[in-house]
């Protein structure tokens, strides 16, 4: 109890103290804010809502038994998972943070996949997507070909991590249901809703991180861990190819608290989760490495960036971005002591 209440007292302090500098430092606070804002409504809310919205619309619709029909073979066979996770691990592969976590809690909501199932689906099903990766990524890079490079790294990563699992995992291809699906119409609305809400709490995440990040200062080689988007597309020179590689595939801090209470509601240890989220960067940074080295004119892009690394350990304000990653590593940490199964 006594533990408790000194947990309680260092949380209520810290929070205070981050409201205390968004105001002493409103300045800083207020562009970060902005940053935020508009890497938002340029990148994430074009680039991840219609396709979120298609694929909750695909999951809740008729159309999922197409794909169940056509990849559940494989699905049992390789994977051992059941027909029910080819949707929620298909699409969230493709469309981005957090879609394979929303598709995943939707086939948990209706009955369709246990609570060890989810998990084994959680350890893979967390990709950057489609549109974030090869567009917009590859865009800031000047090459959908580096786009495309990074997202299929991605995906082999994941992939290798849902085969490793197999190993260590009782065969759950059986433990199949169907859910019902709803009429096209009431489909389209309910999948508009859950998109709708998933996209404007990652904006929010991301703008408030923006906001502390604008302040704290962080050590360049910090930001993609704490905040991905603000991480790649602010980093000055652009990360070398196996680090973007690596971050892409962590996800960063915020996409977990993101989707930090669906884990939760899945019965899914975050500790679990983040070691293998841990798991897949180390697979992707290594794949992109040796595509480096195989195929080194790829390479050329990052030549500037291999002489001049963004990762400055001596910043003004770095103990201070230090302090605010501890602080939000302390705050996951607490919220999943009181809410999460460990």
């Amino acid at each position: 109890m006594q533990m408790k209440k000194h947990n309680d007292t260092a949380l209520a302090f810290f929070i205070t103290g981050i409201i205390f500098c968004l105001t002493y430092f409103s300045a800083e606070a207020k562009s970060g804010a902005e940053n935020a804002i508009k890497l938002c409504a340029g990148v994430i809310v074009p680039s991840l809502l219609p396709i979120l919205l298609l694929t909750n619309l695909m999951l809740l619709s008729r159309a999922s038994s197409f794909f169940e029909r056509a990849l559940g073979g494989f699905f049992r066979r390789v994977f051992r998972l059941p027909e029910s996770a080819v949707t929620p691990v298909f699409f969230g592969l493709i469309g981005g943070y957090p879609t394979g976590a929303v598709l995943t809690l939707g086939q948990y909501r209706a009955g369709v996949i246990d609570s060890k199932t989810a998990a084994r689906i959680m350890r893979f099903n967390l990709c950057g997507g489609v549109a974030f990766i090869i567009s917009s990524v590859g865009s800031f890079y000047g090459s959908a070909k580096i786009g495309a490079t990074l997202y299929i790294i991605n995906i082999l990563s994941s992939l290798i991590i849902a085969v490793i699992g197999t190993a260590f995992e009782r065969d759950t291809s059986g433990a199949n249901s169907k859910r019902t699906p709803l009429p096209l119409s009431s489909a389209l609305t309910d999948a508009a809703e859950i998109s709708s809400k998933s996209v404007i709490l990652m904006s929010a995440y991301i703008i408030l991180f923006g906001a502390v990040t604008g302040v704290a200062k962080l050590p360049q080689f910090l930001t993609p861990i704490i905040e991905i988007t603000n991480g790649i597309f602010t980093s000055v020179p652009p990360l070398p190819l196996p680090y973007c590689a690596f971050f892409l595939s962590f996800g960063g801090l915020c996409i977990h608290l993101q989707i930090l209470g669906m884990l939760g509601e899945m019965g899914v240890k975050y500790s679990e989760f983040f070691i293998f989220r841990l798991l897949g960067a180390v697979i992707s940074f290594a794949l992109c490495k040796i595509y480096t080295l195989v195929f080194p004119q790829s390479a050329t892009v990052f030549a500037d960036s291999a002489v001049q690394l963004p990762y400055q350990f001596t910043e003004v304000n770095s103990a201070l971005g230090i302090i605010t990653m501890l602080g939000c590593a302390a705050i996951v940490l607490d919220i999943e002591n009181r809410k999460i199964k460990l």
